[in-house]
């Protein structure tokens, strides 16, 4: 597999800081607007985006993109009344711009959904479906409205569509599993669920340039301890309890025993790719990509920190690597485990492929499919678990 370079965030800086200066040369081009607030979104830079972006839809009224962008900004912002109320303004997009409608019935998906108008999003999320049948929001807007009317088998043949369009797509896979195993058909979800099958856990031992483990340990927490963008609880993600980096690790030069984790799980992914063997009609097989991209975070939990049951719908492989854990507990041998199978406890369901429990130890690499769903069992311990985990992501 081909790696796809992921730029640091102050490289990423460095291109922001280059379009802010391209608009004030050339001011009068909407495609040097579109990139900055490209840039902006894709930074987090929020506020700014909605100041450009609002002065660049003064500026070129008839451009669809600035408008949709700006809706975006506000929707990240979680602000979804003043997204839809750009999107109401946004002109027509032209009839053969693909990419530019999917991005426009996306937007109108996930801002309904934010308002609870889930009848108009559901509506939406058929209309986009019918252009783009794999659109993961799509897909997962339709599950939720399914299991809302009490009525999950009127998605099967959306996903199982979505699979003949994408082989092997993350969202598609798990959630047709997931309504095979609500609607009974036991087998079939077990099938698709295997908690062996291509899963690894790997003790790695200490790189170069550390006097011993602990030493490495105390490198790597001491260094994401410090990572300015650790918060707590972020909006969206699994994290409950607990404090989350933002995406793409390293975040700078300086997170040198970062970019030690990184290269050890790069390497063990590499043997896990030049190994991976199997039929080759399997989905996740099929879906293994000529060219990957790491995308890495770290998650801090103390006492009571857990994820809940999620997966990683942009990854094709995801995982986790250890840096530290408390000792197990002989009242509790569960607590702190990665529970791999683990379902959403709001559907009460006891999954028909079981689960697995794996213990986090300093050193420890899991590595795991996707579409294979996950949550981790709290410490109860005052002592902090400290973990990276990443996903292999498809670059097309």
């Amino acid at each position: 597999m081909l790696w796809k370079p992921v730029l640091s965030a102050n490289k990423r800086q460095v291109f922001v800081d280059l379009a802010r200066q391209a608009v004030a040369l050339q001011p009068d081009l909407p495609s040097i607007q579109e990139s900055l607030g490209r840039l902006l979104l894709a930074t987090g830079g929020y506020d700014e985006a909605i100041q450009v972006l609002s002065k660049a839809i003064t500026t070129f009224p008839s451009e669809p993109g600035l408008y949709l962008m700006l809706a975006d900004a506000y929707y990240q912002k979680r602000q979804p009344s003043l997204a839809w109320s750009i999107l109401q303004q946004t002109p027509n997009v032209p009839v053969n711009d693909r990419k530019l409608t999917i991005n426009r019935l996306t937007l109108i998906l996930q801002t309904l959904e934010s308002l609870e108008a889930f009848d108009d999003a559901a509506n939406v999320a058929a209309d986009l479906l019918k252009i783009d049948p794999s659109n993961q929001y799509a897909l997962e807007c339709s599950v939720r409205f399914s299991r809302k009317k009490g009525n999950p088998e009127i998605v099967l043949h959306l996903l199982q569509e979505a699979l003949n369009h994408q082989p092997g797509h993350t969202t598609a896979y798990y959630e047709l599993a997931l309504t095979y195993a609500l609607l009974g058909r036991s087998d079939e979800a077990r099938a698709m669920i295997d908690l062996n099958r291509f899963i690894k856990v790997i003790d790695l031992g200490t790189p170069p340039g550390y006097q011993d483990a602990v030493a490495f340990e105390t490198a790597v927490a001491g260094e994401i301890a410090s990572d300015v963008t650790l918060k707590p609880d972020p909006p969206g993600q699994a994290t409950e309890s607990g404090f989350h980096t933002d995406f793409f690790l390293p975040h700078n030069d300086e997170q040198v025993s970062v970019c030690d984790v990184i290269s050890m799980i790069r390497s063990q992914l590499a043997c896990f790719v030049a190994n991976l063997t199997g039929p080759p009609d399997t989905p996740f097989i099929k879906r293994k990509p000529k060219q990957g991209m790491l995308n890495a975070w770290a998650v801090v939990h103390p006492c009571n920190g857990r994820q809940r049951s999620h997966i990683h719908p942009d990854g094709w492989l995801s995982g986790v690597y250890y840096v530290s854990a408390p000792r197990r507990s002989p009242q509790s041998i569960s607590a702190g485990c990665l529970v791999l199978g683990a379902v959403d406890e709001e559907l009460n369901l006891d999954p028909p492929w079981g689960i697995r429990e794996i213990s986090p130890v300093p050193g420890r690499l899991v590595l795991f499919p996707s579409y294979i769903p996950h949550a981790t069992v709290a410490t109860g311990s005052p002592h902090t678990r400290i973990c990276v985990a990443f996903d292999v992501m498809p670059c097309p």
